[in-house]
């Protein structure tokens, strides 16, 4: 069981707790490589790259769903899972926090987890091929203007308006950017997108779920930029995003109910009843 760890050092200060979990790993004799980020950062240390070379059979990350977003990046298509201990604020996608580290290992050793399958979605701009655990996101680049972005359904017709720009989002994704920007919750076993505008200059304009096997194409009347996840990319005209054959794989070290997780994570206010 050879454990990649991906750490990012803005959310884990000094490196602590990935010394931390270097420490139990060794302790546990598990084999453990570091993300190739982190080279000169810590000493004696074995690394592999985006290239997932050498093969981790599992990844873990350090720090909050951005840096889990980053692994996944380069992991799905590996078929490589990943778990997520929680460094930061909300920790949606994560498996588990810092007070479950210990345990994390464990079970890690024993193999003892199961492995979630998630939809991703997928663009391609300037000439590659750019995928996404949350959303895709077609924005304007001048950020004084705003564009008009025409957005077609399985060939048809969505809407036509001005606006900031436009995102395509999974299920996973409607808990991220897409609820923000005034879009649904939906359960992430619903094979469906949601296409959310970003502050549109129209009275009916308003976010829709459509069937994921249904291509979302946005033409744009100037230049825009492509955003998968956070990951910036010099946009075109015209945009296709659809559901990939890719999946991203989330190692679940338990039986957490979504719904329960979603009341801890996003609404942690409301007492018990």
């Amino acid at each position: 069981m050879l454990t990649g760890i991906y750490s990012n050092p803005e959310r884990d200060e000094k490196l602590a707790t990935t010394e931390k979990l270097i420490g139990l790993l060794r302790r546990a004799s598990v084999p453990f490589v570091l993300h190739s980020s982190l080279r000169g950062l810590i000493d004696g240390v074995s690394y592999f790259g985006d290239d997932c070379e050498p093969r981790p059979d599992v990844i873990v990350t350090l720090g909050g769903d951005g840096t889990i977003l980053s692994a996944v990046a380069f992991a799905a298509e590996k078929g490589i899972p990943v778990l997520g201990i929680n460094l930061g604020h909300i920790g949606f996608l994560s498996a588990c926090g810092t007070d479950a580290l210990d345990e994390c290992v464990v079970r890690l050793a024993k193999g003892d987890y199961s492995v979630r399958r998630l939809a991703m979605l997928e663009t391609y701009a300037a000439g590659k091929r750019l995928l996404a655990l949350n959303e895709i996101v077609i924005y304007k680049k001048n950020v004084g203007k705003t564009v008009t972005l025409t957005v077609k359904v399985g060939g048809g017709v969505l809407s036509s308006a001005k606006c900031d720009g436009c995102m395509v989002s999974t299920p996973t994704g409607s808990t991220g950017y897409a609820l923000s920007a005034g879009g649904p919750i939906v359960d992430p076993g619903v094979r469906c997108n949601l296409v959310v505008p970003i502050n549109c200059h129209h009275l009916s304009s308003k976010p829709v779920i459509v069937d994921a096997s249904q291509a979302v194409e946005i033409t744009s009347d100037e230049e825009t930029c492509i955003i998968a996840d956070g990951r910036v990319e010099n946009g075109a005209h015209s945009v296709v995003v659809r559901r990939s054959d890719v999946e991203a794989l989330l190692v679940d070290t338990g039986a957490e109910n979504f719904y329960a997780r979603l009341r801890e994570k996003l609404d942690g206010s409301v007492e018990e009843v």
